[in-house]
């Protein structure tokens, strides 16, 4: 008899890597959702990215790092300090919210300005790449409720902190939770071929 351990999605909670079953990621707890979400982004990035006809590729998501919003403060300091990101149309319920990091290295090819003519059709070309840190503001109104981005910034270097609350990040974010949160293998791109 072959005694091991198993570990079965969704159902073995307090594991020091919970995985979610499919769909419960969009419920789970802050760092679950957010590990699940940059192991994804790449794929969603991406697809938003060659939507718009950018040149950059996102090569991969840094580990995300989560922030609870004052978990233990009084109701009033913490609808202050969610005010700046709150909606104007948030209700006086006092939301479940947290701050969550995340960085990016994206990359685009570079084609030379005066193309071979013979030979290797891959001389001259180059890539440039891009490191991005992202700060973005998830709640939720009331435990059992989806997560969902309020606010999303960025920077790098040499760019300053700009809102890209409606940017392909946000969007690609938003397209993740609306497919139901998937994990790796549950879409046909992520399931490994046979």
């Amino acid at each position: 008899m072959v005694l091991g351990l198993v570990s079965t999605p969704g159902r073995v909670r307090g594991a020091e890597h919970f995985v979610p079953a499919r769909g419960e990621a969009c419920l789970a707890a802050p760092q679950v959702w957010a590990e699940a979400l940059t192991e994804q982004l790449p794929l969603f990035l991406n697809l938003a990215l060659s939507r718009s006809r950018s040149e950059f590729q996102v090569v991969l998501v840094g580990k995300p790092e989560v922030e609870m919003l004052s978990p233990g403060s009084p109701a009033r300091l913490r609808q202050q300090e969610l005010a700046p990101v709150l909606p104007d149309t948030a209700t006086a319920v006092s939301p479940e919210a947290f701050r969550l990091y995340f960085t990016t290295l994206e990359r685009r090819l570079v084609l030379p300005q005066h193309p071979q003519k013979e030979g290797n059709s891959l001389a001259g070309r180059r890539s440039e790449t891009l490191q991005l840190a992202y700060e973005a503001y998830v709640l939720r109104a009331a435990p059992g409720d989806p997560w969902r981005l309020v606010r999303l910034q960025v920077t790098g270097s040499g760019i300053p902190i700009r809102d890209v609350t409606n940017g392909l990040t946000a969007q690609a974010i938003r397209r993740w939770q609306q497919s139901g949160c998937p994990l790796t293998g549950d879409l046909e791109l992520t399931r490994p071929s046979l």
